[in-house]
Formats: C-alpha cells, sequence, structure tokens
C-alpha cells in the first residue's frame, strides 16, 4: 500500500534528514517569534540572556522559563505535526494518537514510574560514578561542571514559594515535555527507525539512546536511556502514544512536586531516594522485577499494537514478524 503523503514513501534516512531541517527551521522562528512577543513585557535583551542567566534576578530566571516553554513548541510540538503531515498526511493517525487504551493501560502507565523509582535511582547512582580514561580527562571535567551547573539551572527554576509557582513548574517540566518529545520522539523517530530497521526493538532503543543523549546529560544518560526505553514499548505494545505521554508527564511531575515538598520540609526525601546507598542493590531489584511483570501485563492486556497500526496501514514494507 502507498503512502501517499507528500515524504511518505522517501527512504529514512532522508527523513532523518528533512527532521533536521524542520526541526531547526521551526525552533529557530519559533524562538524569535516568541522573544519578540515577550520584549514589551521584559527589561533584558536577547544579548544579556546569552552572556549567562542571573539566578538571582527573578525577572531574568521568568524569561528563561518563558523561553523554556517557547523552545520546547519550537523543537517538539510543532515540528512533528509538520512531519507527521509531511510523513504521514493524517496528523493524529501517524502520531498514535488516535488509539486510545483504556482505563487500566493508562492506570498501569502511570503507577509504572513509581514501582521503577528503585531502579532508576541505583543506574542513576552507578552513572554518576562514572570515570573516563586519564587521556580524557579533560573531557571528563567539563561534563561534570555542565552538569552542576544544569543542576543548578533545574534548582533555581523548581525553588518556588507558592503553589501558583509548583503549578507553572509542573505545566514547564511536565506537561510541555511530556506531549512534546513523545511525539517527536516515540511518534515521529521511533516511527521512522522502525520502518528503517523493520525491527520494532531496534527502533525502541535507538530512539531511547537519541532520547537520553540530546538532554545533555552525561551523568544521568542511563537511567533516562532506560526511560526512553520504557515509554517506547509502551507505544509499541499498546499501538498509542498516550500511556508514554502519561508515564513521562508522572514520571517529571513528580520530580518536580516531590522537589517542592522536599523545599518546604515536607518530606524528608526517602522515597526519592530508594534505590541509593548500601541497599540499593535490593531494592533496585525488586523494582525492576516489578516493572518487567507490570510492563508484560501492559503487553498482555493491550488490545492493539504499534506493529499492528503500522504494518497494516502507514508501513507496508516492515517485517511484521519482527516486531
Amino acid at each position: 500500500m502507498r503512502n501517499n503523503a507528500l515524504l511518505g514513501n522517501i527512504h529514512p534516512s532522508g527523513q532523518l534528514v528533512v527532521t533536521a531541517a524542520v526541526i531547526l527551521f521551526v525552533t529557530l522562528v519559533t524562538l524569535i517569534a516568541g522573544f519578540l512577543a515577550a520584549v514589551p513585557f521584559t527589561n533584558n535583551t536577547l544579548f544579556e540572556l546569552m552572556e549567562g542567566i542571573n539566578m538571582n534576578d527573578p525577572e531574568n530566571l521568568n524569561m528563561v522559563k518563558y523561553l523554556q516553554v517557547v523552545s520546547h513548541l519550537g523543537l517538539f510540538i510543532i515540528p512533528a505535526f509538520i512531519l507527521a503531515w509531511l510523513f504521514g498526511g493524517n496528523k493524529i493517525k501517524y502520531l498514535f494518537l488516535r488509539n486510545v487504551p483504556g482505563i487500566q493501560t493508562l492506570f498501569l502507565s502511570s503507577i509504572l514510574i513509581f514501582i521503577a523509582v528503585p531502579f532508576i535511582n541505583y543506574i542513576l547512582e552507578l552513572n554518576m560514578q562514572m570515570h573516563l580514561p586519564k587521556s580524557l580527562k579533560g573531557l571528563e571535567e567539563w561534563m561534570r561542571r555542565s552538569e552542576e551547573a544544569a543542576g543548578e539551572l533545574t534548582e533555581a527554576f523548581l525553588s518556588v514559594e507558592t503553589i501558583n509557582g509548583l503549578i507553572f513548574n509542573i505545566f514547564m517540566v511536565a506537561i510541555i515535555p511530556a506531549i512534546g518529545e513523545e511525539l517527536m520522539f516515540r511518534g515521529v523517530l521511533m516511527r521512522i527507525f522502525q520502518r528503517w530497521t523493520r525491527n520494532g526493538h531496534w527502533a525502541v532503543w535507538i530512539t531511547a539512546i537519541i532520547f537520553s543523549a540530546i538532554h545533555m546529560q552525561f551523568f544521568g544518560f542511563f537511567p533516562r536511556m532506560f526511560l526512553g526505553v520504557l515509554f517506547g514499548y509502551l507505544v509499541l505494545w499498546t499501538g498509542s502514544l498516550w500511556p508514554a505521554i502519561i508515564a513521562h508527564f508522572v514520571n517529571n511531575a513528580a520530580a518536580v512536586t516531590f522537589f517542592y515538598l522536599f523545599h518546604h520540609k515536607v518530606t524528608d526525601g526517602t522515597y526519592e531516594n530508594l534505590g541509593k546507598g548500601t541497599d540499593g542493590l535490593i531494592y533496585a531489584i525488586i523494582a525492576i522485577i516489578m516493572t518487567v511483570a507490570l510492563m508484560w501485563w501492559i503487553r498482555k492486556t493491550s488490545s492493539t499494537s504499534m506493529p499492528a497500526a503500522v504494518t497494516a496501514e502507514e508501513n507496508p514494507v516492515a517485517d511484521q514478524s519482527d516486531l
């Protein structure tokens, strides 16, 4: 069955080039438009922001938060719909948004992250202890400085004193990224790699690696990749993007909320640190067993799957036996 979309039948490598070009162009236009729209409401200039972020200046920090939201629109959300139209024609169908799983699947997807927390924390702690060879000492030092700078910025973003501040942070850190990143990575890129490799598992893992790498946080690479794998299989086994969006949202919203509660001394951080320390391995093993069992349950109870949807309609060249 021939894909009648404008660029639906070009080679996947060509689709990747188109994807990069669309993202770059839309991001540039969106950031310029977003900044121009904010000019009447701020005293900060673009050059001042480029020189560095003054985390003690509320106006400066608010401007950066605003541009963070705008950049997500330009990087992920708007390009995803443009690319879905170019590659698939029917944007909602192409992005796996048409099929909405039942309440049970969505609920299981939402609790998946909480079950996986000890394992995520365990591999995060191992990742943080990573050391490069002595010949790459300069690179490692740069990576650690970048990680520390990113951590300081994140802390400045999340250190709010009001409920309204918490709600905006959930919008900025959880809602927008959960929608945008899933649209782009699992909705567009995973489909391209599945078509290229003719194997859904390869598509999940390749996309997860890119998903983690693009965040440029080297000492959190493996736990973020693991999350990308979970999100990918949720889409692969349910044929829908919604479970991945829900799980992604819960992961980010929980991090924002727990930080707020810890910042206000409502919680002591015990749950958030499960999997770390001397007993971390025990909690991690229990967590990964429960996570695998829950993913198996989601797959077993799902009424459809990404492979069936892709091979039957949008991707006639895919090898069904490998998916």
